[in-house]
């Protein structure tokens, strides 16, 4: 059991680490999108690191649970989707300005990222 409890405390702490990381992202493309100025290939490295980082949160959260013998299921599939969509229209039409596409991925995300980014600020807090 020592092998399950140094493993279990290991995906706590990248799992803590990367929610700290991912917050930091959510911080900068919030700030862009409230109106700071960024350079558009800037935000949209941005925004592919914090899918990256979102998702490698979920597969934490996937086996953090299952290690426990709990069940869980990550709700946040249509904010991947619109991220990814969002990801190819930048690179495709680079004329696109990424304020508004970032924005448009972010509200028609269910559920909304700030409600995501709520539950990853309470898990952290609880793995504390």
């Amino acid at each position: 059991m020592p092998m399950q409890d140094g493993t279990e405390a290991q995906i706590k702490n990248e799992l803590i680490n990367e929610i700290q990381n991912l917050e930091k992202r959510y911080s900068l493309i919030q700030n862009y999108l409230s109106g700071t100025e960024c350079d558009d290939m800037e935000i949209i490295g941005n925004l592919r690191v914090f899918k990256d980082t979102l998702s490698q949160i979920s597969a934490h959260i996937l086996t953090f649970y299952t290690m426990k013998g709990q069940r869980t299921k990550i709700t946040w599939d249509s904010l991947f989707v619109n991220l990814e969509n969002a990801l190819a229209t930048l690179i495709t039409y680079s004329k696109r300005k990424p304020r508004e596409t970032i924005q448009l991925a972010f509200n028609m995300s269910e559920p909304k990222v700030e409600e995501v980014m709520a539950y990853l600020s309470s898990l952290k807090a609880s793995l504390h």
